[in-house]
């Protein structure tokens, strides 16, 4: 299984599948290579094509027409398939050599479909700037260059292959783009190939997107919904004039900066907090599986141009997600406190 994902999203797959796994990729790798996984290949395969659309994706939402949607899903069932390495190797990584030659142009390299929804698979080659120290031994005075610096980095442009989703929902009036997002892709590059796919959507002359969803509206109800997963994390203006961005450690798990002690004295100190950053994380296990999906909100600052003068949020990355169960689980949660999806009448 070739494919750029995290170890930790990677072993829940194996496991949820039966594949049995080890410390790590490396032992991993080598335990699979020992024993005979034909009979495992097929649901691996198709666990992994559901972590193409679904997995740490940064996702924007456009509302459409509910009449229009009939007409989008067809447009993307018949795109053609562009030709290459991209369309051909799918749903694993190209090869190396084509990697480092990769043009940067977004392939469409298949059309998915499933329960939810029906979309269309683009790949791109996108090169992520990485930091990397440089070991004073590989200079030519090490010493002279150890007594003017405590370190040399410096930076490489290392190509990675991305898998970008335009998705039609079978049940929600809403058009989404899901760019792929691994660590490593800064948010302005995510917000740029977000563009680039909106033209390409609006160049298929069956929908005309306009603005997504301001999502925003959902970062106060996660904060006050203390029966609604574990905030991880969150970023707030104080009555104070202060700007506080508070982190809990994954390791503690279950640990929220809800009710932290520290958040909460420093809370209860001031006037109120305008909150515009906050990433919840919810977990639950089925068949002693642990699935653990997030979503982030961020705005730019405290303030911004929605109508009201309240910052706009126009993506969610919602991250860890390994099936598609996992990822509508989370859209569900968002649009629930973002209200763009109707609550459930009270019994």
């Amino acid at each position: 299984m070739r494919h750029r994902m995290t170890w930790t999203n990677a072993r829940t797959i194996l496991k949820a599948n039966n594949v049995p796994c080890s410390h790590g990729w490396d032992s991993t790798l080598q335990k699979l290579n020992e024993q005979d996984l034909v009979a495992h290949h097929g649901k691996v395969e198709d666990a992994l094509i559901e972590h193409i659309l679904c997995g740490e994706k940064f996702s924007k939402l456009y509302p459409v027409d509910p009449k229009a949607r009939g007409a989008i899903q067809a447009k993307i069932v018949s795109l053609p398939l562009d030709e290459g390495s991209l369309s051909s190797e799918y749903p694993y990584l190209v090869s190396d050599q084509d990697l480092t030659s990769g043009d940067g142009n977004m392939s469409v390299v298949r059309v998915e479909s499933n329960e939810d929804g029906v979309g269309a698979v683009l790949s791109s080659i996108f090169h992520v700037k990485r930091r990397e120290e440089i070991p004073f031994a590989d200079f030519e005075n090490p010493k002279e260059m150890a007594s003017r610096y405590q370190e040399v980095v410096g930076l490489t442009y290392e190509p990675m292959q991305l898998f970008h989703v335009v998705w039609m929902p079978h049940h929600r009036d809403f058009l989404e783009i899901r760019v792929d997002h691994p660590r490593g892709v800064a948010e302005a590059d995510a917000h740029g190939m977000h563009s680039i796919l909106k033209k390409k959507v609006n160049s298929w002359g069956c929908v005309a997107l306009d603005q997504p969803v301001n999502l925003f509206p959902a970062v106060r109800p996660f904060y006050e919904d203390m029966d609604e997963g574990v905030v991880t994390q969150m970023t707030f203006l104080t009555t104070t004039g202060g700007i506080k961005d508070e982190k809990m450690p994954r390791r503690r798990r279950n640990a929220d900066q809800r009710t932290e002690k520290y958040h909460v004295a420093g809370r209860d100190a001031v006037e109120a907090i305008a909150i515009y950053r906050i990433a919840v994380e919810w977990s639950f296990s089925e068949d002693e599986v642990l699935y653990q999906p997030s979503v982030s909100l961020a705005a730019s600052g405290p303030s911004g141009a929605g109508g009201r003068g309240d910052p706009t949020i126009s993506g969610a990355l919602i991250k860890n997600c390994v099936r598609a169960a996992d990822y509508e689980f989370v859209i569900e949660r968002l649009g629930k406190k973002a209200q763009f999806v109707p609550p459930e009448p009270q019994e």
